[in-house]
Formats: structure tokens, C-alpha cells, sequence
């Protein structure tokens, strides 16, 4: 089930920029959301890279999608959560917060500490974790019915980029840029939403 995570977590780079008004100090934007703004990012990004701190990984097993930016990575992970959760809202998923117990500490042995750390692996802070928690189980979700792992990835990254692509989400391009090579799932696109520009409104984009 983490692996269904990546799903979200690239969302940040596989939807069409199209919606809304361009707002200054914006690290991404949203047709019929608030904005991520550029403060909120600094603030989860000084939040993991503290947490990190305190509880160390080996560099070799984080799963940040950005290589070389933490807050590219950060806000590819802010995305991604947001658009799980209205993947959800459309379809009619409902996670309950005893649901998301039950699973974090089935999961880390009554230890919640340990599953700020395994959302840590993909560029989530500890004050996002639930939300991490919350999106694994609603790829879960979305993954039923498929006949194996990989048309599971296909099956969650489909209905995730479906939702993406209706939420109007552009990427100020300060936050673009190379991501890891070989990032799972083939969804990853170098971001090209600029967030200087008029936003362009497409047909149904």
C-alpha cells in the first residue's frame, strides 16, 4: 500500500495547467482551492528537514521525487495529498479516523513516531503524516478490483490523474526542474506551469 503513495505523491508533475488567477507568493495554485503559498512550503519543509534531523534515514532509502530539491519534493507530496483526497470526495471514499488508527498502528506497533518517519521517506512532514495515512488507504481503495500490482498502480495513478486534471493545478516552475531518475510508476514529467503567466484556459483542460 506505501507504493500507492508515489501515485499521489506525482501528481505534482502529470496534470495540465489550466484555471484560476495567478497569485504572488503562490508555490502552486488551484482552480476552486487555496493556494499552497510559498510560506506554507518553507514551513514543511523546515518541518521534515527537523524531523529528519531527529530521526536520521539512510539517504539511500528516501523516495523523494524531486533528486535535488527537499522542497520540490515537499510540495510534490502537498499535491499529492490534496488530490487523493478529492479523488476521494468524487468517488465517494470515506476514511474514517479510527480506520487511520487502526492502520498506523497495526503498522508501527502503537509507535505513531515510526510512521512520521515512513511518510518522512516521501518528502511528507510529521503535521501531514495522517494525511499520508489517509491517502494510503484511499489508493487502497482505489486499487480494488485490479489483478495485480501492476494494473493496481495503473487502476490508482488513473483516477488520481483524472481528478488532477480537473482541479486546475499549475506549479510555479521555481519548484520544477530534473526529478530522480527512474521514479516509479512512469508519471513523472518535468513541470512546465508557470506561474508568471496568465493561466491558459483550454476546452474542458
Amino acid at each position: 500500500m506505501i507504493r500507492m503513495t508515489l501515485a499521489a505523491v506525482a501528481l505534482a508533475l502529470t496534470v495540465t495547467a489550466c484555471g484560476g488567477e495567478v497569485r504572488m507568493g503562490a508555490a502552486a495554485t488551484f482552480a476552486d482551492a487555496p493556494r499552497i503559498s510559498q510560506d506554507d512550503l518553507a514551513d514543511a519543509t523546515a518541518e521534515w528537514q527537523a524531523f529528519y534531523a531527529k530521526h536520521p534515514l539512510d539517504r539511500s532509502v528516501l523516495m523523494l521525487p524531486k533528486a535535488n530539491s527537499l522542497q520540490g519534493s515537499v510540495l510534490a507530496a502537498l499535491i499529492g495529498l490534496r488530490v487523493a483526497e478529492e479523488t476521494a470526495d468524487e468517488r465517494g471514499i470515506e476514511v474514517t479516523d479510527a480506520e487511520v488508527d487502526r492502520f498506523v498502528s497495526t503498522l508501527t506497533g502503537g509507535q505513531p513516531v515510526r510512521f512520521d518517519q515512513v511518510a518522512m521517506r516521501f518528502g511528507v512532514a510529521p503535521s501531514h503524516s495522517r494525511q499520508f495515512a489517509r491517502t494510503v488507504l484511499i489508493n487502497d481503495r482505489l486499487a480494488q478490483g485490479a489483478v495485480d500490482e501492476e494494473a493496481s498502480v495503473r487502476q490508482v495513478g488513473d483516477a488520481l490523474a483524472e481528478t488532477a486534471r480537473g482541479m486546475g493545478i499549475r506549479v510555479n516552475p521555481r519548484f520544477g526542474g530534473a526529478y530522480a531518475p527512474g521514479f516509479p510508476l512512469g508519471l513523472l514529467y518535468a513541470p512546465d506551469y508557470d506561474l508568471s503567466k496568465p493561466a491558459k484556459r483550454t476546452g474542458g483542460a
